[in-house]
């Protein structure tokens, strides 16, 4: 089992934007080849590079997500002794979701919360609005009552940092509430919304592009026991089956030591 190794982020919070895009829906949203399995191993390395760090990742409930980041949680958090007095420690994961949506929650999603692995906080939903099982996307039917739990998300946790992963339209609708509040970082070869910021917005940080040019540049000059070179090195030999979502969320999360310290 992972154990946590360092307490650097301090319960800090980032804010993972992040689901598989539906180019059906929306054209607009590239979906990338094995896009579902890409995300997944990508939301897996950046939740381990927080939790390892003291963090907490904190996000709008997704049926694929939620479940996925739980799980985890639970490989970094600390047993209590049934005989000690001790209090569980916070959920390093915080889960952000609308009211109108209360009665459709996944069950999994539910169990994860009643066993401490997440914390959820429910927002008040527009009272003109209301969420139809099969009438469409939640986007389309409840926008306000999704804009204020998106606003409540970011005003009640101060997040340090917010990482872009595929997407759609609430990946767009997330950045540009959180935009001005702290560093955005894009996968933007995850495809999606984050392809989408890291082409439109020059403000975001495509931090998978940036890693996988040092990786091809052979000649760097990477001295043998480099991090970068080590990869770079396996990534030539080929390897590595998927992009290096280990070291690029590392990376992510050693920025922004660096800005604490």
């Amino acid at each position: 089992m992972p154990v946590a190794h360092g307490n650097s982020l301090q319960g800090r919070c980032i804010l993972l934007s992040a689901s598989v895009p539906d180019t059906e829906r929306d054209h607009r949203f590239r979906q990338i080849d094995d896009a579902a399995f890409q995300i997944e191993q990508a939301v897996v390395s950046l939740a381990r590079a927080v939790f390892s760090e003291g963090g907490r990742l904190l996000f709008g409930g997704h049926p694929s997500i939620s479940p996925l980041v739980s799980i985890v949680a639970g490989e970094y958090r600390p047993p209590v002794r049934a005989e000690s007095r001790e209090e569980r420690p916070p959920a390093q994961v915080i889960i952000y979701q609308s009211e109108i949506l209360r009665d459709v929650i996944p069950g999994d999603s539910r169990l994860l919360i009643d066993l401490g692995l997440a914390k959820a906080c429910w927002v008040p939903a527009d009272p003109k609005e209301r969420f139809v099982m099969g009438g469409g996307p939640v986007a389309e039917q409840c926008p306000q009552s999704l804009y204020e739990m998106r606003q409540r998300m970011i005003e009640d946790n101060s997040p340090i940092a917010m990482v872009c992963i595929g997407g759609m339209e609430g990946v767009l609708a997330e950045a540009a509430i959180y935009a001005g509040h702290g560093p955005i970082f894009t996968l933007a070869r995850t495809g999606g919304a984050a392809a989408l910021l890291a082409q439109e917005n020059p403000d975001v940080k495509a931090i998978d592009n940036e890693i996988m040019a040092l990786l091809s540049d052979v000649d760097g000059g990477w001295s043998k026991d480099d991090a970068v070179a080590s990869h770079h090195r396996r990534f030539r030999e080929g390897d590595i089956a998927v992009m290096p979502y280990p070291l690029i969320m590392q990376t992510i999360v050693e920025q922004l030591l660096g800005e604490l310290s």
